[in-house]
């Protein structure tokens, strides 16, 4: 007797839909989740164009539940309000210069613990445990005035610049942004930022990272910046010579306070951790009833191999953080609006932005960085001192490395190596 079962295996055509215990959904709907992101239809855009993952909203929405990733309001409802409060008071206890505001800090609970905080409570706990707070916050402060900007779309110009402020206590720091989404694309703590092979060797591993270049890379008029220039415009002329450098420079110059997108990035910078950073290095000097005395040479090993990793550690929780706050929509502002650096970056097509990268041979990348010397050119102290410290420090069980703990770190640390 003959079947009429069309379908004798039961497979259609559609795959098979992730279920909530897959790693891979969870990992992505968890970042989500501390980035803030909580539409279920953008989450399904970002889970296509990020992971190849199809998944439709109304089973977005279900896998969330299931993962219990619950909105602010539902969260005040499943977790204990002394548990809330501690989130926003372990934000607080970082920001040693107390130059944090609201939206920072919920912010900040959302991407470190995975919780989201209506903005009214962290608002009120702030206000009850630290008032001082909001006296020292001067909204009338001096800023750089903005410029309107009308952006083509992602990659048309990365900015990059130099943050000296920290050099004060010998870590400075090198950053790169998108410039039309302001999207942190890299940041690093290094030797030097005033060095052009270290600068130009942090673009590479950018291009190396993304696949390509952007329609143009814009700098101060740093000596440092001159290898950069080199780079830039050998790179665009042997991969995409239908642009003409004359008419489109690959790099270019400009006064840094008018390096908007990377400038207004360092205050934000400053007031999230870097004036902390500097209270605390210097709350550990010897004078200061701290056990450093940056005279001796064991000392300063030891604190050019820790301090660096710690502040590194900042640096890519403030990239983290920053890229996912979504700020304010302004009226009438062209570009990236009311959205968050990471979706405006990812999905360009929202705000009429293209993505505008320039391919390259990543193989060529790679080679010109190990001709230069690789990530030793970052290091603060020898590989060999570094690998006779990371055993020691791994050995003494920290969870976290935090201001609040380096300097009993850095004793221990001395402890073991005199």
């Amino acid at each position: 007797m003959p079947s009429y079962n069309r379908n004798p295996t039961g497979k259609n055509q559609y795959e098979p839909v992730l279920k909530a215990d897959d790693k891979k959904l969870q990992d992505a709907l968890e970042d989500y989740h501390r980035r803030g992101i909580t539409n279920n239809g953008r989450i399904s855009e970002l889970l296509f164009r990020e992971h190849s993952v199809t998944m439709k909203a109304r089973t977005v929405k279900k896998r969330r539940n299931e993962l219990k990733l619950l909105g602010s309001w539902a969260v005040m409802k499943h977790i204990p309000h002394a548990e809330a409060e501690q989130h926003v008071i372990d934000v607080i206890n970082e920001d040693l210069a107390n130059q944090q505001g609201v939206r920072t800090v919920k912010n900040a609970v959302s991407a470190r613990a995975g919780v989201h905080l209506p903005y009214q409570f962290v608002s009120e706990v702030m206000h009850l445990h630290f008032p001082e707070g909001f006296a020292r916050r001067e909204p009338t402060s001096k800023k750089i005035r903005r410029v309107p900007k009308a952006p083509l779309g992602v990659h048309e110009c990365w900015a990059g610049d130099g943050h000296d402020k920290l050099y004060a206590i010998g870590f400075p720091i090198w950053a790169v942004v998108d410039d039309a989404t302001g999207k942190w694309l890299g940041a690093w703590v290094v030797p030097s930022n005033r060095m052009a092979n270290v600068v130009a060797y942090l673009y590479l591993c950018l291009v190396e990272k993304y696949g390509g270049i952007p329609l143009q890379f814009s700098t101060d008029c740093g000596s440092e910046t001159t290898l950069i220039f080199g780079f830039a415009n050998a790179l665009r002329d042997i991969f995409h010579p239908e642009y003409d450098s004359t008419e489109l420079p690959a790099h270019t110059y400009i006064r840094s306070i008018h390096n908007i997108s990377i400038e207004r990035s360092w205050l934000r910078l400053c007031l999230q951790f870097g004036d902390a950073a500097i209270i605390a290095f210097h709350n550990g000097h010897v004078e200061n009833g701290g056990p450093y005395q940056p005279d001796n040479p064991v000392h300063y090993e030891i604190c050019q191999w820790l301090w660096p990793k710690l502040l590194q550690q900042k640096l890519n929780d403030f990239m983290y953080e920053r890229n996912s706050f979504r700020p304010r929509k302004v009226k009438g502002k062209s570009g990236p609006n009311g959205m968050s650096r990471n979706i405006a970056f990812s999905l360009p097509h929202e705000w009429g932005g293209k993505d505008l990268l320039l391919p390259v041979d990543v193989s060529v990348i790679q080679e010109i960085k190990t001709t230069m010397g690789g990530d030793d050119l970052l290091n603060f102290v020898s590989p060999e001192y570094s690998a006779r410290v990371q055993p020691i420090y791994d050995s003494l069980g920290v969870k976290l490395l935090m201001f609040q703990n380096i300097w009993e770190v850095f004793g221990s640390l001395l402890t073991c190596l005199v």
